[in-house]
């Protein structure tokens, strides 16, 4: 075993938020709709903030009625001031439709053109309930700043049509409601006006801007999942060719083994009769035989049992035994495998092994590849193996430690010792042979079982594999083909 690792439909704004990707996958549509998915849910927000911004500027205008004028006198007869009713009457008159309105229509275009005229005519209310007095006009520049929260220019129209015509008309039959004086300029509405058209360029450049930023997002968005789409496409395809390719392996695994078999099994009858007849020759090309058909019957079970990990068909087969006696019992078997390179096989044991709750058969085929890989790469050597029990990271594990006396391994080599068919060095590969499937299968095997393996070469020369498992590993609750 070598050393390896081996074009657009109109749609319901009020569902555009939850819009999925077009199903052709087009870029531009699914833009679009994000776009107005955005655009709808910061009307729908906006209109929500002015529909409780409505009712404190109407109570607000109320209190400032009563504060500044509750009264007015007429000799010693007072009664409630003109100003307090029109707070209370007007000011409720032109705040409640719009509340409601943002707060059960949200979203919808007439919702903002409607909070767009209130939220001016209150400007004028307030402006009313001040005398006139300058200071109170910056709420109508306060008010177009708002609106620009929309992010929609259009709503814009409106307020400044409604501020020009109530300075054009209040300033002709009653100038002290708007501008604090008798007498009034008649075009002086003009220069209000102009300061308006002034704030509203700015405001339609910041909307129009915004909405650019807003479709930029949706654009990049849009391109984001339609890659991720694509990427999960592809995953797919990935999954269900490795799967067609395990099912393959799998299957053609069990097709070559028979006749494998039996070309093993006949070549040492074969062989039986060449001996009795003395034809040497034929003994030694039998003998070939033989051991190519064994070399590809290992390939082939490793094939299989790689194919079965990675596609998830791979169960675990958990059973409490006894440490000691499995380790005895897979050394007696492996003996004579390590001493052929004329090493010398040597185990050492941790006190209080006990026992182990895992699988047998693929813990010892972990320790069986380990040894076999490290009698190979070792020649005239010391190849050892040390368990022991404890403690790691408060978990209970069993280490096991491979080492020889071998050639040892670089850097680069360990680094690739894991990957299947990856050999870790092509002269060495072909100098010791092997599948390059035998340290692939402990990795995952180790994996399987909740547990690692890592490589080592030391400095003083030779290998050292370390293999870490836990003392008591889990049953899986479900397995990957019982999960498909």
């Amino acid at each position: 075993m070598p050393r390896t690792a081996t074009a657009m439909t109109p749609v319901d704004p009020s569902a555009a938020e939850a819009r999925p990707a077009a199903p052709d996958g087009s870029a531009s549509l699914h833009a679009e709709q994000l776009l107005r998915a955005s655009q709808l849910e910061i009307h729908r927000r906006t209109d929500r903030l002015f529909a409780h911004l409505m009712i404190v500027q109407w109570i607000t205008g109320i209190v400032f009625a009563l504060w500044v004028a509750p009264r007015t006198w007429a000799g010693a007869t007072s009664a409630t001031h003109v100003h307090v009713w029109a707070a209370i009457f007007l000011g409720g008159a032109i705040s409640i439709f719009p509340a409601l309105l943002g707060l059960t229509r949200p979203g919808q275009p007439m919702t903002r053109y409607v909070i767009a005229t209130a939220q001016m005519l209150m400007s004028s209310l307030l402006i009313h309930l001040t005398g006139g007095r300058i200071e109170t006009h910056f709420h109508v520049f306060g008010s177009l700043a708002f609106l620009a929260f929309y992010r929609d220019w259009r709503v814009l129209l409106p307020s400044t049509i409604v501020v020009a015509l109530d300075h054009l008309l209040r300033g002709i039959w009653w100038p002290e409601s708007v501008y604090g004086v008798l007498v009034a300029s008649e075009w002086r509405w003009l220069e209000h006006a102009g300061w308006v058209l002034f704030e509203d360029v700015f405001l339609v450049i910041a909307c129009v801007r915004g909405t650019r930023e807003l479709r930029e997002q949706a654009e990049s968005t849009a391109a984001l999942g339609d890659t991720v789409a694509q990427l999960q496409a592809s995953q797919q395809q990935v999954e269900a060719a490795n799967r067609a390719r395990n099912e393959f392996v799998a299957n053609m695994s069990h097709e070559l083994r028979t006749p494998l078999n039996a070309i093993t099994l006949y070549s040492e009858l074969l062989q039986e009769n060449a001996v009795e007849d003395g034809r040497e020759s034929d003994v030694a090309d039998l003998t070939k035989i033989q051991a190519a058909s064994r070399h590809l019957l290992g390939l082939i079970n490793g094939l299989l049992d790689l194919s079965k990990v990675e596609s998830g068909r791979m169960e675990l087969d958990l059973q409490t035994f006894d440490l000691r006696q499995m380790i005895d019992e897979m050394l007696s078997t492996i003996d004579a495998v390590v001493r052929k390179n004329g090493n010398t096989l040597m185990a050492t044991f941790g006190e209080n092994l006990g026992s182990m709750h895992g699988d047998l058969t693929k813990t010892r085929q972990i320790l069986f590849n380990l040894l076999s890989n490290a009698s190979k790469f070792t020649s005239h050597g010391t190849v050892k193996l040390h368990v022991d029990r404890r403690p790691i990271d408060g978990v209970d594990q069993i280490e096991f430690v491979v080492s020889d006396t071998g050639i040892g391994m670089t850097q680069e080599q360990i680094g690739k010792l894991f990957r299947p068919f990856v050999q870790a060095d092509a002269s060495i590969s072909r100098k010791y042979g092997g599948t390059g499937l035998g340290l692939a299968i402990v990795a995952r095997f180790c994996a399987l079982m909740s547990g690692e393996v890592r490589a080592e070469s030391p400095p003083e020369g030779g290998s050292r594999f370390i293999v870490r498992l836990p003392a008591t590993i889990p049953q899986p609750a479900m397995t990957a083909a019982a999960a498909e």
